[in-house]
């Protein structure tokens, strides 16, 4: 989705969690890259409000809590990649966040 939006990035990942949340879907981009599956049930779509919602795919650290909702991006254990450089993602190494009882907090390990 960050490549797809305008105003979205790999940076800010807690605005394309806000984006799932509002479009009530995983995948909401039809086609292109998103592969689909034909069933007769749509297994992405969002039907109940969560409490968390916790993606990672960017390796960027991100919270932010949105309309009730946690929303976390863990970062990674793995430095920067080929591919992240050729794109400008700088990860957030060596840091895992932690959600106990409603309070965020990110536990250092570099």
């Amino acid at each position: 989705m960050a490549m797809s939006v305008n105003r979205l990035s790999h940076e800010r990942s807690d605005l394309i969690m806000e984006e799932l949340l509002e479009k009530r879907h995983l995948a909401p981009i039809y086609g292109e890259r998103t592969p689909l599956a034909s069933e007769i049930e749509d297994h992405l779509v969002i039907d109940e409000v969560p409490h968390v919602l916790h993606t990672g795919h960017v390796h960027i650290n991100a919270y932010k809590k949105y309309k009730g909702v946690h929303l976390i991006n863990s970062g990674t254990f793995q430095s920067q990649t080929e591919f992240q450089k050729i794109y400008n993602i700088v990860p957030t190494c060596g840091q895992v966040p932690v959600l106990n009882r409603g309070v965020m907090k990110l536990l250092e390990f570099s």
